[in-house]
């Protein structure tokens, strides 16, 4: 999509829309899926990048939550399991069955979060079982099941393991996904339906009719103009942002407490294979992954409480070096040296009393203002698609029913030309790496990059060497993504600032000229973009310096 189509996108909405939705995450893309597939007109706008928040700095999991479980809420893992299962067979090349292996070590006062009394500390073992078997047989997934490993087993499985007092493990499966590239992909999909999806567009009021929300006054950051946007109804789904957007309408009557998360990016020599590890206690009484992603390995999470600006949360020496602790206790040989990134985001719970955010619940809601705004709060991505539901079937009821959810066995864009992108990888002459990684990214839309590269067959030479992200995505990008930021791309849609070494240096002048190209940028624009790539990467790597 070109900058002159997204304009006149942003321009058509003002004819009005049956449904707006506020927020470009994975939460309001999977509200206007949902909306768009039972026949509304549906518009959303996104204040920054799509996915730019929360749903590009998650463990890239679509998991029911085992900690969850070991706190016996069931209704939650139930419900987060069952959508694992859909987006497994509704998007297999985005969402991938993931081992991991869980290690038990002697004198564990809270595996898993359990609390267990010194008496029945020998106990830990089966404990853990029971609750593993309870996770299997919430799942209903045949293939992914538990089962117990020797000591031996499971260093052998996981050589970095450390091996001191480690008395038995688990082999379990979850899920694993990229999140930016599940968002568009759900984006897509909408858009498919007739849905109009613009970034870089600012709610900046919301209008009033009749005692009722009757649409938006839409700002486009890009031009300093404004639009205003008629719908029947409007849904929030601004993730952290939510209690601000909230009180365009009045006093919420909900409250968020945002929690930080902070993820560092390792060498994927740190873990050695593709089993991903659970860290299973914490000083905090918490649990920690390290997950294989993007010939890389991520190290996360931390949970914490965020009362500083929502824009920019930055991860902090003292985050770093809380992971990196944890990391030691469990793999051996973790450095500083190791970590090529890190990025920090928001977790927006659901205020429910006092007591750590760590242990506020992700459930989400589903919440009705007096005059008629919706808000879908809380939750985490795996369950984007039942919330979603949940919002649109008010709006359904609103009009009088006969509106059924079709989402739960909807395949996503680019499920369908799996075989077809597959196949032509693999004549394509790409190293296996690349070739895994566009049919992971992308499904069926490969082929469009494939194409860009037979045009121009420097566009599927990689960018960075080690890794297979490659020139064409970046063409990609800007044409069917609405790509219009230098700093956007080299760290949500390439993802090279967090990937690459050197925080994508030797890359960017590469990638800006293939966007110069395609958005028409002036040498004045380019150095505006480099700037503000620059002041990017400061903010989001300034802690990593020095790290011992």
């Amino acid at each position: 999509m070109t900058l002159s189509a997204r304009y006149d996108q942003l321009a058509g909405l003002a004819a009005g829309v049956d449904v707006l939705v506020i927020g470009g995450g994975i939460t309001g893309a999977g509200v206007a899926l949902d909306a768009a597939t039972r026949g509304y007109r549906v518009g959303l706008v996104e204040q920054a990048d799509f996915a730019g928040g929360t749903s590009s700095r998650s463990t890239k999991l679509v998991h029911g939550g085992l900690r969850y479980l070991a706190r016996a809420e069931l209704g939650l893992v139930a419900e987060a399991l069952r959508e694992r299962g859909r987006l497994l067979h509704l998007a297999p090349h985005l969402v991938q069955p993931q081992p991991f292996l869980l290690p038990l070590y002697n004198g564990m006062a809270r595996p898993l979060g359990l609390r267990l009394p010194p008496p029945l500390r020998g106990w830990t073992s089966p404990a853990v079982g029971l609750v593993l078997w309870g996770y299997d047989r919430l799942a209903r997934a045949d293939g992914l099941r538990h089962r117990r490993l020797t000591a031996a087993e499971a260093a052998a499985m996981v050589p970095a393991l450390r091996t001191e007092g480690l008395r038995a493990a688990f082999l379990l499966y979850d899920a694993a996904t990229d999140d930016v590239r599940l968002t568009h992909t759900v984006l897509a999909t909408a858009r498919r339906f007739g849905a109009v999806t613009v970034n870089y567009a600012r709610v900046a009021s919301l209008l009033h009719e009749q005692g009722r929300v009757a649409g938006a006054v839409v700002e486009d950051r890009l031009t300093g103009s404004s639009v205003v946007v008629r719908a029947r109804h409007l849904v929030n789904a601004t993730g952290v942002w939510a209690e601000e957007v909230a009180a365009m309408d009045g006093p919420p009557s909900f409250r968020l407490r945002p929690s930080k998360g902070v993820h560092l990016v390792l060498r994927r020599e740190v873990l050695g294979t593709q089993v991903a590890v659970i860290l299973p206690e914490t000083e905090d009484g918490r649990i920690a992954f390290v997950v294989p992603w993007a010939e890389r390995a991520l190290l996360g999470t931390t949970d914490d409480p965020y009362t500083g600006p929502l824009e920019a949360p930055a991860t902090s020496r003292q985050e770093a070096a809380y992971l990196l602790r944890h990391a030691r206790r469990y793999l051996r040989r973790v450095e500083g040296a190791d970590v090529v990134g890190a990025c920090a985001g928001l977790r927006p719970l659901v205020e429910a009393g006092g007591g750590r955010v760590a242990d506020l619940s992700r459930e989400h809601a589903v919440v009705e203002s007096p005059r008629g705004l919706v808000s879908v709060i809380g939750g985490k991505l795996t369950t984007y698609r039942q919330m979603a539901e949940d919002a649109v079937d008010l709006l359904a009821r609103r009009d009088g029913g006969g509106r059924p959810c079709r989402t739960a066995t909807l395949p996503l864009a680019g499920t369908e030309e799996l075989d077809t992108a597959r196949r032509a990888l693999a004549r394509s002459g790409l190293a296996p790496e690349q070739q895994r990684h566009l049919l992971r990214s992308y499904g069926g839309a490969s082929l469009e990059i494939l194409a860009l590269g037979g045009a121009d067959p420097v566009l599927l030479h990689p960018l960075v060497d080690g890794l297979p992200v490659v020139g064409g995505e970046v063409v990609y990008a800007c044409r069917e993504e609405q790509a219009v930021s230098l700093a956007d791309v080299m760290f949500l849609r390439t993802r090279l600032s967090l990937l690459a070494e050197d925080a994508g240096e030797g890359a960017v002048e590469r990638v800006s000229a293939l966007m110069a190209a395609e958005l028409g940028w002036s040498a004045d624009e380019r150095s505006r973009q480099r700037r503000r790539w620059e002041a990017a990467v400061e903010r989001d790597r300034g802690a990593l310096a020095g790290l011992a």
